[in-house]
């Protein structure tokens, strides 16, 4: 692949994410002006609940099968396993919807929520394939469709109708329009002989029954990742809910999406810096590693001061313009929220980090302190303070985050800069040396 191809996919997959945020921000944008703040709030629970659950469905299936480089697995099995997560998760959703949901009206919301994230999750199956091909530019329009329905008919829907319901079932059609139109197409234009949706039922399941359970073994662990990378901004929504009520919750939920929109500029500089990180790590070469990885992560901590500045200096005049003089009236939480979401930034940075080292395990130990000290936080706080609570809750479990991640990068440098174990000298007979030994590293 040239290096003009690597550019124009990269391009196209920054372009498309930046949308893509901007589209989900308009729809929530949509429903502060068209709907109340109660209904604002039944939405951003439904999000609140389908995140994670529809997070967990996908297992990270994508990756996998984007890496799959000698296709242990067929498409048929990523997309028979998706298409049963997927049916679990949404029931799963719509359960907890009966059990949670204070009415019936917000009880719809949370299954087209599910419904919607569920369309999106199967989508994912066919990116992984077009991913696998290099073809990110068909995965960038695809994305760019998805938010282009979806910011289009959810407002119109919200203006027609003034339901929530109608919104989020608008949200539900739009991006099963993409899956069932584009997605399919995309795919059968790249791969002319495969036929997407009648592998579900030509595939002899009883035989291959093994192979999609050796998947799902080797996913299940990435899928628990997700779901508490999930759980860990959505817990003090919970409790906010519970305590607050629904509008008070929208409120919040309005106000921490600013977050979203510096975290999609960190995330695409995490993706332009981090192969040249695994290089130099892979290498050994701790000055260039250091550097680059000190270069990300003061970049990162500018984009969250920026965040936390514009919030303090700009943050009544841009809560009035978006989403009203209601939500304007709430500008300290706002600048809370901001100061979370630079620590937010600064620990992402690290993640890449991390990552390129090779250093996982640790990030899952790192993860799970950090869920434990948000559920606690929420726990004390958002039943006293509200959502201000909810806010320190949050930042507290990213400077949880942040010093287990400090600590693992030392440990990371520290082995870099080691020198390498003297390797015992043996003779050998001459002869040619096999490049191809296996070497530790």
């Amino acid at each position: 692949m040239t290096a003009r191809s690597v550019g124009s996919n990269f391009i196209w997959s920054l372009s498309a994410g930046l949308v893509y945020a901007l589209a989900q921000w308009g729809v929530l944008v949509a429903f502060a002006r068209l709907a109340t703040m109660e209904e604002v709030g039944q939405f951003a629970l439904a999000l609140a609940i389908t995140a994670p659950v529809l997070l967990m469905a996908r297992m990270q299936l994508r990756t996998l099968q984007a890496t799959d480089a000698r296709s242990t697995f067929g498409f048929e099995h990523y997309l028979g396993l998706m298409v049963l997560n997927v049916v679990a998760g949404v029931a799963v959703c719509c359960a907890i919807a009966t059990a949670m949901a204070d009415s019936l009206h917000a009880a719809w919301v949370i299954a087209l929520v599910a419904l919607a994230k569920g369309f999106e999750a199967v989508s994912e199956v066919f990116y992984g394939a077009l991913q696998k091909a290099e073809r990110l530019g068909l995965i960038a329009r695809s994305t760019i469709a998805k938010s282009v329905l979806s910011v289009v008919l959810v407002p119109l829907a919200l203006w027609l109708t003034h339901s929530p319901i109608a919104g989020a079932a608008a949200l539900a059609f739009a991006w099963a329009i993409v899956l069932f139109v584009f997605d399919a197409r995309a795919l059968q234009r790249e791969f002319p002989g495969m036929r997407s949706w009648s592998t579900l039922w030509r595939t002899p399941w009883r035989t291959e029954g093994s192979r999609l359970k050796a998947l799902f073994l080797l996913c299940w662990v990435l899928g628990l990742t997700a779901l508490l990378a999930a759980l860990r901004p959505n817990i003090p929504r919970y409790l906010l809910e519970a305590h607050a009520g629904q509008a008070e919750l929208g409120m919040y939920a309005a106000l921490a999406y600013f977050a979203a929109l510096g975290g999609r500029v960190v995330h695409s500089l995490g993706q332009a810096v981090s192969p040249r990180l695994g290089r130099y790590h892979a290498a050994r070469d701790a000055r260039r590693y250091g550097r680059a990885l000190a270069g990300f992560t003061a970049a990162s901590a500018a984009v969250g001061l920026c965040a936390i500045a514009g919030a303090a200096l700009l943050g009544r005049w841009a809560l009035t313009l978006f989403y009203g003089a209601a939500y304007a009236r709430n500008l300290t939480l706002f600048v809370w929220l901001m100061g979370a979401a630079a620590l937010e930034y600064v620990c992402l940075s690290l993640a890449v980090g991390l990552t390129a080292a090779r250093e996982l395990k640790g990030q899952v130990v790192l993860l799970v302190v950090s869920v434990a000290v948000v559920a606690l936080g929420s726990a004390v706080w958002v039943p006293r303070v509200g959502p201000v609570g909810a806010a320190w809750a949050l930042g507290l479990g990213w400077v949880s985050e942040l010093t287990c991640s400090i600590w693992l990068t030392t440990r990371v440098w520290r082995r870099l800069t080691a020198p390498e174990p003297a390797q015992a000298l043996q003779a050998v007979p001459p002869g040619p040396v096999d490049a191809r030994e296996p070497t530790a590293g």
